[in-house]
């Protein structure tokens, strides 16, 4: 199209040339005489009569160009305008396509980290079912092994039955034993009364002497069949108040082994080692968002306590009241973030139960009692057990 406007301007120039030279021809004054120059005026009038109508040819040619070199200026600036329009576009569409290319590179980044996570996810998921298979498998031991302790328990309760009875027909017997001492104290004694009676009449008659009083022969004789009595009597029991006691006990949240020794009589130190079921609220409040079927609390306590034996009744019960202290050890596993590590808490424990003499040194013992750790709730407990008692006697600050 540029061609083309310098082509047209080019003859536009040719033209106007051609022009000024014929104008310059007319306008100039010839030399001759006036003959000619009436010849010469006839020439030129012509000549300008045709030189007009080539001007005026070249006028409308010009206007032609002119009209067609402004319909192509205009279609060269809608051409031009059009072409800004789309070299604009152009730049927006490289700008756009830039920003997808950016933003398609983003995306498959994202989605390789997408894969990798989900990858490691997989494996977080893989490890997590083996943990839970192991769980599962604990678990399954532990309440094979709760089973077991029941048992153990319910045996425990049916010896302490059968003990209990057995100790009754020792009572009995014992009972019946008492009463045939008793029976042949009585006849003893009326025996040694005939006998001296008899002798008593034998010497008055033979020294014609009075005879003593009945009541002064009776008594020495009396007394000397009590004391035989009391001697042949076997004594079942050792009297006293002295806790001395090494023992087991087991209950539906702890086992514990227990051991106390007198430092007087009515009041003994003791100590327990064992294992607990944490309080139902301790793995929540002290790991947050971390589940637990089961969470079992390692113990060692000591402490003191007082207590009251009834000697007079059979199988000698023994009352006792006890409060401990001690630390509690949880080892706990954050299936979350895999951390492992052992805490320890102060444990309070008070507790009162009672002992019952089975056979000899064998007792049964019961307890009911309250476990107490900071910022949790009291947990109940209570527990059986058998424990042997090795003096009722002893004691670290006297023997009564």
């Amino acid at each position: 199209m540029k061609k083309k406007v310098v082509i047209a301007v080019a003859v536009l120039l040719a033209l106007l040339a051609l022009l000024a030279a014929a104008a310059v021809k007319i306008t100039t004054k010839p030399k001759e005489d006036s003959p000619p120059v009436r010849i010469i005026e006839d020439n030129n009038e012509e000549l300008l009569n045709s030189q007009n109508a080539l001007i005026a040819e070249q006028r409308a040619k010009i206007e032609e160009l002119e009209r067609t070199l402004a319909q192509q200026e205009f279609d060269y600036s809608a051409l031009q305008s059009e072409k800004e329009k789309l070299e604009r576009r152009s730049k927006d569409l490289e700008s756009q396509n830039s920003w997808l290319r950016g933003r398609n590179s983003s995306l498959s980044s994202s989605e390789n980290k997408l894969k990798d996570d989900i990858s490691a996810l997989n494996k977080d998921i893989s490890a997590l079912n083996e943990e839970l298979a192991r769980i599962d498998q604990e678990r399954e031991a532990n309440e094979a092994a709760y089973r077991e302790a029941l048992a153990r328990i319910a045996e425990y309760e049916a010896l302490s039955e059968e003990l209990a009875r057995v100790s009754q027909e020792r009572d009995a017997n014992e009972a019946a034993y008492q009463e045939a001492l008793a029976r042949i104290e009585e006849y003893e004694a009326k025996s040694a009364v005939a006998q001296a009676q008899a002798q008593t009449e034998t010497q008055a008659q033979e020294q014609d002497q009075t005879p003593a009083p009945q009541d002064e022969l009776n008594i020495p004789d009396t007394q000397t069949a009590g004391e035989e009595v009391a001697v042949s009597a076997p004594d079942k029991i050792p009297l006293g108040q002295s806790r001395n006691i090494f023992g087991i006990k087991a209950g539906e949240t702890d086992i514990d082994i227990e051991a106390a020794f007198a430092l007087m009589p009515h009041w003994f130190l003791v100590t327990e080692i064992g294992i607990i079921d944490a309080p139902d609220d301790f793995v929540e409040k002290e790991f947050p968002g971390l589940t637990a079927d089961h969470a079992f609390m390692y113990t060692a306590l000591f402490g003191t306590g007082l207590n009251w034996r009834v000697n007079a009744l059979a199988g000698q019960p023994n009352f006792y009241i006890e409060t401990m202290l001690g630390p509690a050890i949880y080892r706990y596993i954050n299936k979350t973030t895999d951390e492992k590590g052992v805490n320890t808490y102060l444990l309070w424990r008070s507790a009162i139960g009672f002992d019952l003499t089975l056979y000899k040194s064998l007792q049964f013992t019961t307890e009911v009692g309250l476990d107490y750790i900071i910022n949790c709730e009291l947990t109940p407990r209570v527990t059986i057990g058998l424990q042997w008692n090795f003096s009722n006697n002893w004691a670290l600050f006297g023997s009564r």
